[in-house]
C-alpha cells in the first residue's frame, strides 16, 4: 500500500528581484501578507512533520493586518522562529538574516524558502522510508 504525503497549499515567494523592490510591487514590499503567509507555512508544515514522524518547531502569529507595523520584539521573535526551523532539521545550507533591519530581496526570498526546502526534504524523506517490525529490527547484519 503506497502511502501518500501531504503537500503543503501556501505557496510561499523565493523568486523575489531587485526589479520588484524597485518597483515596490507586491513581491517587492514585506508586509503583512507575507508575515502570514510564512505563519501558515510553518502551521501546514508543523502537521505534515507530524504526520511522516519529524515534528517541525515554530511559533508564528498569522493574523497580521494590513497597515500593521509590528514592534522590533514581535520582528525579532519572528525571525528567531524562523531560524528555529531552519536548525532543527539540519543544515539546509540556507543563509537567514540575524536581523530584520535592512531586509533585503535575497534574505526574504531564503526565509521562504527554508519552508520549501524543508517540506522537500519530509518528502524525499517519506519516499526512502523503510519499515521495520520490531521484532525483526537490525536482524540481517545490522542497522541499515
Amino acid at each position: 500500500m503506497a502511502e501518500t504525503t501531504a503537500v503543503m497549499t501556501t505557496e510561499l515567494i523565493t523568486d523575489r528581484t531587485l526589479g520588484d523592490v524597485l518597483s515596490q510591487n507586491e513581491k517587492g514590499t514585506y508586509n503583512a501578507s507575507d508575515l502570514n503567509r510564512v505563519g501558515t507555512a510553518a502551521e501546514e508544515l508543523l502537521f505534515i512533520g507530524i504526520d511522516a514522524g519529524y515534528p517541525i518547531v515554530g511559533s508564528f502569529r498569522t493574523d497580521y493586518m494590513e497597515g500593521e507595523i509590528p514592534l522590533l520584539e514581535e520582528m525579532e521573535y519572528y525571525l528567531s522562529q524562523v531560524h528555529k526551523c531552519r536548525d532543527a532539521f539540519f543544515d539546509l545550507g540556507i543563509p537567514l538574516p540575524h536581523t530584520m533591519d535592512g531586509l533585503d530581496y535575497v534574505a526574504a526570498n531564503n526565509m521562504e524558502k527554508v519552508f520549501v526546502e524543508i517540506e522537500k526534504s519530509i518528502q524525499q524523506m517519506q519516499k526512502t522510508k523503510r519499515h521495520c517490525g520490531t521484532t525483526h529490527c537490525g536482524e540481517g547484519g545490522g542497522l541499515y
